[in-house]
């Protein structure tokens, strides 16, 4: 049996991290640590859904783990399956009950990016584990989420539900719409005033008043549309 505290794996959608259970939790970050940054040329940049076993950890040391896979590496870490439960380590927390619909029970979850003149078309919500491309686009009856760059077009809430959100971690995307409401994305500035940007930070749009307006996910605007 080997004495490795920190076993890498490939599996189909990315990588699997075999995790000691027996040893404190910072000497196993620093092994982690150590293994990616010895690793790091070979996988060089690319992002990736990381599961863990092995070891049962909090969501916090879940973060951890991304941050020391992520400082130590050219992988950027978009979702863990923890003991085969899928969870999203970014947005976990900042889309919560109040929304209609289970987001990750009921949606379409494509693994992989939207590329060229695709256009998915969707009865329910749409999780994009990848980027949607110019000149690709997504209709859903719910809500949008991509977890890369959204630089085509989308409709969230087709054909009339104003009440559904698009998340996009980068939005470059000039054709929105949500529900019946169009035209541009304007940044709710009373509100981002409030909240310290950065270049990670996932965008959150929804229907406000009539207009589509953007924040930071975290910043709570989702949470203000019923």
């Amino acid at each position: 049996m080997s004495n490795d505290p920190v076993i890498l794996k490939s599996n189909k959608y990315g990588l699997s991290l075999q995790l000691d259970a027996t040893i404190p939790f910072e000497e196993l970050v620093r092994a982690i640590c150590e293994k990616f940054a010895a690793s790091k040329d070979f996988f060089g940049e690319t992002s990736m859904i990381l599961e863990t076993f092995g070891r049962e950890i909090t969501a916090e040391e879940g973060m951890v783990i991304v941050q020391a896979i992520e400082l130590n590496s050219n992988i950027k870490i978009i979702l863990i399956n923890e003991n085969s439960e899928l969870k999203d380590v970014r947005m976990k927390g900042m889309i919560d009950k109040f929304y209609t619909d289970e987001i990750f029970e009921n949606a379409k979850i494509i693994r992989g990016s939207i590329t060229k003149e695709d256009k998915m078309v969707s009865d329910s919500s749409v999780i994009v584990l990848g980027d949607v491309k110019a000149k690709a686009s997504i209709t859903a009856k719910g809500n949008v989420i991509v977890f890369g760059s959204l630089d085509g077009a989308v409709h969230a809430g087709y054909p009339d539900n104003t009440g559904c959100y698009i998340v996009a971690g980068h939005f470059n995307s000039k054709d929105v719409h949500i529900g019946t409401v169009t035209g541009p994305v304007e940044v709710q500035e009373k509100w981002s005033l409030r909240i310290r940007k950065n270049a990670d930070e996932a965008i959150g749009i929804s229907v406000w008043h009539g207009e589509l307006l953007a924040e930071p996910l975290y910043s709570g605007l989702l949470k203000k549309v019923k």
